[in-house]
């Protein structure tokens, strides 16, 4: 397993993204996808130490399982490059839905990062984690002043229908996503025992508020309605 061959493969696919390469040096995909799935099969123990409600699940799963394809689809890149120059994956039990909230790993030279965080596909989910934060806010406040963490996200200009500017929760209302992300220098990547050492102190700071996120998650709000009609 080597961090070097899959950094170069990238770097390579970035300088040659185009399908006759691909295809002509296959077998050097390969071996950085093994090198990858390799890695993220390690750091599944290391989330079932540090995240047992998610690891007891992704223990019986197979890496290849969390894993996303290099190959972009073209239906939504039309005039661009046909492949994504960077091996990632979402270790979790379900990777399409999101959900569980488990953790995102991208491996590409100089934009290499580890993370968790919660994204919605529908406006009224979203609502549901703003009226949880909105509600939990000490809660939240409390969280990432202990873990010396903050949660970032794409944000609304103003406040979505239905809440206050006056909230204390005001900035995070507005986020359409909760993330924290941790990117990651090259030189980070150097042995696989090291990294994994990392990420497992990068998993105890983040895993207080991803459990907080799931729980939002599985929040709705019983509200009536805008409009009666």
């Amino acid at each position: 397993m080597d961090f070097k061959r899959i950094m170069n493969y990238c770097t390579n696919l970035q300088l040659n993204n185009n399908r006759t390469w691909f295809h002509e040096t296959h077998d050097e995909y390969e071996l950085a996808r093994k090198d990858f799935l390799g890695f993220i099969d390690r750091l599944r123990f290391v989330i079932n130490d540090e995240a047992p409600d998610i690891g007891k699940t992704i223990m019986y799963m197979e890496p290849r399982e969390w894993m996303y394809r290099v190959a972009r689809d073209m239906r939504f890149h039309k005039n661009g490059p046909p492949y994504n120059p960077a091996f990632r994956a979402y270790i979790s039990p379900d990777r399409k839905s999101w959900l569980p909230v488990g953790y995102y790993l991208r491996v590409c030279p100089g934009s290499s990062c580890f993370g968790t965080g919660l994204w919605c596909d529908t406006t009224a989910k979203m609502n549901n984690i703003r009226h949880y934060i909105s509600k939990h806010f000490d809660e939240f406040q409390e969280i990432m002043y202990k873990t010396n963490i903050s949660v970032n996200g794409d944000k609304l200009k103003s406040m979505p229908r239905g809440f206050s500017a006056d909230d204390p929760a005001a900035e995070y209302i507005k986020m359409k996503n909760w993330e924290m992300i941790y990117f990651i220098p090259d030189e980070d990547f150097d042995t696989f025992e090291n990294t994994l050492d990392l990420f497992t102190f990068y998993i105890r700071k983040m895993e207080p508020m991803r459990k907080f996120l799931l729980k939002a998650s599985k929040h709705i709000e019983n509200q009536r309605p805008e409009f009666e009609w």
